[in-house]
């Protein structure tokens, strides 16, 4: 069986289930294989995932390129681009 970082159909409802990820454990399947994984239903693992939750995070360079990227351009830049089009 490969194994990878995403989670099981099992996981569905834990609340350390990222999505494509678990929160504490880096291959969940691996868990389940023994039984029953040691963060299901887990009250203090899941009192310290609400506190990560809450905790501010600081972004990365890469986050925050990306967001200025994805901003819609100033007018004078859509300006001088169709300025610059029409010439041609």
């Amino acid at each position: 069986m490969r194994y990878t970082p995403k989670p099981i159909c099992r996981c569905n409802t834990c609340l350390l289930n990222l999505g494509t990820t678990c929160w504490k454990f880096a291959c969940p399947r691996r868990e389940w294989e023994r039984g029953r994984c040691f963060g299901f239903e887990e009250d203090e693992l899941y009192r310290q995932f609400r506190e990560w939750q809450e905790a501010p995070h600081v972004k990365t360079r890469k986050q925050l390129r990306r967001e200025a990227f994805r901003q819609n351009p100033s007018v004078s830049r859509v300006h001088h681009f169709r300025k610059a089009r029409t010439r041609n």
